[in-house]
């Protein structure tokens, strides 16, 4: 076979596997009969007077009927399909008598039932130019005029078809990306209730409040129904706190100030509880909203004065998971590509926050276990494994590694080790001496088995940015990376703590 010959094979197969990837798109193959295209092929049936009409789709080997008229056969074999020849030349086909063309006489529908003689066929053109069958009229005698205006009234037709195949695939479409979204929404929901934190989400043309995460608790059972309007909202704020909200509300969207607040509500019962807010302005589909976070602070706020250094501590915690969600729903807003992109990254960062905060919560509130937290990580990522000495970090480090770590799991699980089934992490850290000073806590990422890197990556995004802010800033630490052949490898230093936690 010369070159040329092969070369021209391999565009063929290249263009019918284009084809049929374009028809598999709109999912209409071996689909129920649907009325809007019944109605179209019976109305052609009627414009041409003709016994026999059909809307059919070429397949990789049969040519299927979407819907037919006069006749019962539901797909025939490509081979034998007149209409197949529709996709070669992406021309309206035309023949006055199948019996007479030696192309068509062999074909079961004009041989037998049902005798197909005159055949008049427009293609079905997707917007990308590929062909993906016809709508066609036949009679079972002989035609010898057809019109060039009854030519273009069956193209106008076929463009009919052509749309409204278009417009079902784009409702397909739509539907899988609300439910994909929906699902998004239900996990960011999850993470924030098992934080204790509620989110909302106010229009403010229409001042609808789209409340998330463990509102009920903290507003009340009844808040879906008897705080979903801001100004119902605000009547459950204590009077003497509601003009600092409206204020704090109005610098966000007058001035495009971060919405930050401190207030006590009034549920129906009489208790009063004292709430942080957090949020910021943006519009979402073009529509002004106001999204945030609300924290319930009452137990703080309350404890007696011999617990006053611990509410301190408590509240000083609090604040800094508040500026770090903050952060992460402005930097990531500003990073996203996409609604969807948004939703994925806010949903593992916040569930990297709770996985530190779950652990916090086992213990006193400002302690935790870092081997608890890799163990939690690793069952996130089956794939991590781990080995080291227990200590005991302080809130603010617990975080800090926690972000790190999610990070470069999450890396590692997009682009690294994790992405095949082969590539493996580990995890390994030790306490040991400086020369210069303090003890020190030397921890080791090495990836394995992932894909070759030859160089580092050419830019710095958000995620390696919070990486070197938190150990460099937080952890007061450094941080070292080599993308070796085999996997990235990390290696990370930051002081010892003592035996409360802190470094």
């Amino acid at each position: 076979m010369k070159a040329g010959s092969r070369m021209t094979g391999r565009s063929e197969r290249k263009r019918e596997a284009d084809r049929l990837a374009t028809l598999s798109s709109y999912k209409v193959l071996d689909k129920a009969p649907e009325n809007a295209f019944h109605r179209i092929t019976q109305l052609v049936a009627d414009i041409f007077s003709a016994p026999l009409a059909s809307i059919s789709l070429i397949d990789a080997d049969r040519e299927w009927f979407k819907s037919s008229v006069g006749f019962a056969e539901s797909q025939i074999d490509r081979n034998e399909s007149i209409c197949a020849r529709a996709i070669e030349s992406a021309e309206t086909l035309v023949i006055e008598d199948a019996s007479l063309d030696s192309r068509f006489a062999g074909s079961p529908m004009v041989r037998g039932e049902p005798f197909i003689r005159f055949y008049a066929g427009a293609p079905l053109i997707a917007p990308n130019g590929k062909v993906l069958g016809a709508l066609w009229i036949a009679d079972t005698v002989p035609r010898f005029r057809i019109t060039a205006n009854q030519l273009n009234q069956l193209k106008s037709m076929a463009d009919i078809v052509m749309s409204e195949m278009e417009l079902s695939r784009e409702i397909g479409l739509r539907e899988q990306a609300q439910k994909a979204a929906a699902i998004a929404r239900s996990n960011l929901d999850l993470t924030l209730a098992l934080s204790d934190i509620a989110s909302f989400r106010i229009d403010l043309e229409s001042g609808l409040i789209d409340w998330g995460g463990a509102y009920m608790k903290i507003w009340g059972d009844d808040a879906g129904e008897a705080a979903s309007e801001v100004e119902s909202a605000l009547d459950r704020v204590h009077p003497e706190d509601r003009e600092t909200v409206r204020l704090a509300m109005s610098a966000a969207v007058d001035e495009l100030e971060k919405f930050e607040t401190r207030f006590r509500i009034v549920l129906p019962s009489g208790e009063i509880r004292w709430l942080e807010g957090y949020g910021d302005y943006l519009e979402a589909n073009g529509r002004p909203t106001l999204t945030g976070i609300n924290k319930d602070i009452t137990h703080s706020i309350d404890q007696q004065e011999q617990l006053k250094l611990h509410t301190r501590e408590l509240h000083h915690r609090l604040r800094n998971l508040f500026a770090t969600l903050q952060s992460i729903m402005t930097l990531t807003k500003n990073s996203a590509t996409s609604i969807d992109d948004y939703i994925e990254r806010i949903h593992n960062r916040l569930s990297a926050l709770n996985r530190a905060q779950q652990i916090l919560l086992d213990t006193n509130f400002v302690t935790g276990s870092f081997a608890a937290l890799v163990d939690d990580l690793c069952r996130t990522y089956p794939g991590v494994q781990w080995s080291g000495p227990d200590i005991i970090l302080a809130e603010n480090a617990m975080v800090s590694l926690s972000l790190v770590l999610n990070e470069l799991a999450t890396n590692a699980a997009k682009y690294g080790a994790l992405t095949n089934e082969t590539g493996a992490v580990r995890i390994s850290w030790a306490i040991r001496p400086d020369e210069d000073g303090p003890d020190i806590v030397e921890l080791n990422w090495a990836e394995t088995g992932g894909s070759a890197l030859q160089a580092a990556p050419s830019q710095v995004g958000f995620g390696s940015s919070l990486i070197d802010h938190s150990i460099t800033r937080n952890l007061y630490g450094k941080i070292e990376r080599n993308w070796a052949l085999d996997g990235l490898k990390c290696k990370i230093t930051f002081p010892a703590p003592d035996e409360q936690g802190y470094s």
